[in-house]
């Protein structure tokens, strides 16, 4: 109390200003704070949902992109353990084919070499089935070029046109994929004159 005493009026006036004048600075800073911050807090609320529905959206695509990726290396995978042995079978296929010539030139097959190489055949045949291999023997069977290699036309009226007549060497194919064509003479119809 002895110091409020001792100073000048003045000097009181001066420190109520000051009070005065730092609320007021305060009161304004608020104001101006509360005001602008209600449309700010709605747009910042547009602003972060719409960014959630991005995000989510951008989720969703990355997991589906995720699916059809293992889908298609399920895919790949199943499609390289199926036709994993195709070089080796086209090696193979040749090997069939001199088994096939062995047979025919040792021309009575109950001899015991006949009866051994159509063993040998059968079984080497009965191997590569396991393995996906499939022969192609179109005899009497409608031409079809995705599996057969038409090596001559010839004009008959004993078959149907467009029919297989003979088959001059053997086609194979992995699975549904094509080896080799079977090489096969094909019907045609006779021209009347």
């Amino acid at each position: 109390m002895g110091e409020s005493q001792d100073k000048p009026a003045g000097d009181e006036h001066d420190l109520v200003d000051e009070a005065e004048t730092a609320e007021s600075d305060d009161f304004d800073g608020e104001v101006m704070d509360d005001a602008p911050s209600e449309p700010n807090q709605s747009e910042d609320l547009v602003r972060m949902e719409a960014e959630v529905g991005r995000l989510r959206d951008a989720l969703l695509r990355t997991r589906a992109e995720m699916d059809n990726l293992h889908k298609r290396g399920d895919r790949e995978l199943e499609k390289s353990r199926k036709f994993a042995v195709e070089g080796l079978l086209r090696d193979l296929v040749p090997i069939i084919d001199s088994l096939d010539q062995g047979l025919e030139n040792a021309g009575d097959s109950s001899d015991s070499l006949g009866e051994g190489l159509n063993l040998t055949r059968k079984l080497l045949v009965d191997t590569l089935s396991r393995y996906g291999l499939n022969v192609i023997d179109p005899v009497g069977e409608r031409f079809d070029p995705q599996w057969h290699e038409a090596m001559s036309l010839q004009p008959t009226d004993e078959h149907e046109p467009d029919t297989v007549i003979s088959v001059l060497q053997r086609g194979y194919r992995l699975h549904d994929r094509l080896l080799r064509p079977a090489r096969v003479l094909v019907a045609q119809e006779t021209s009347s004159d």
